[in-house]
């Protein structure tokens, strides 16, 4: 069975869900986390220029993404890219979270002292708890609860 159009733009939209989780991760998106997120995007191959999957990117780097949207993240393409040990799958897994990693040092936030996991890296403890989580489902655990 074919898949349409609109939903290959929300499954593109839903692959983008945990770099965009990222972002937010400590509670606000700084221009350089969104120049990043933007980028990543290029980079992963999930470019805007489906309607659809722009729209909803834009949205999410003003708003925080809807709980649903990293849930199901986490219950379709989670398993898809842990469970495939195939070669394109594995360089999606490594891509993908060096890219959410770029995105968590961007920030360039200041970080008071026990604020930040690394200080010399530039994550703070939560953007290293949603790295660490989307580190666990690319692995096939679920760590997120």
């Amino acid at each position: 069975m074919p898949i349409d159009q609109e939903e290959i733009e929300k499954l593109a939209a839903l692959a983008l869900a945990p770099l965009v989780e990222v972002a937010w991760a400590d509670g606000v998106v700084t221009p350089a986390e969104r120049d990043g997120v933007l980028k990543a995007t290029k980079a992963l191959g999930l470019g805007q220029r489906a309607e659809f999957c722009r729209s909803t990117l834009l949205r999410w780097l003003h708003e925080p993404p809807p709980t649903e949207a990293l849930e199901r993240w986490r219950r379709l393409l989670g398993p898809m890219l842990s469970e495939s040990g195939s070669r394109p799958a594995l360089k999606a897994r490594k891509r993908l979270l060096h890219e959410a990693t770029k995105i968590a040092k961007s920030d360039g936030l200041n970080f008071e002292e026990g604020a930040a996991a690394d200080e010399r890296a530039g994550i703070t403890v939560e953007e290293k708890r949603v790295l660490d989580d989307l580190a666990a489902a690319l692995a096939g655990r679920d760590e997120s609860t």
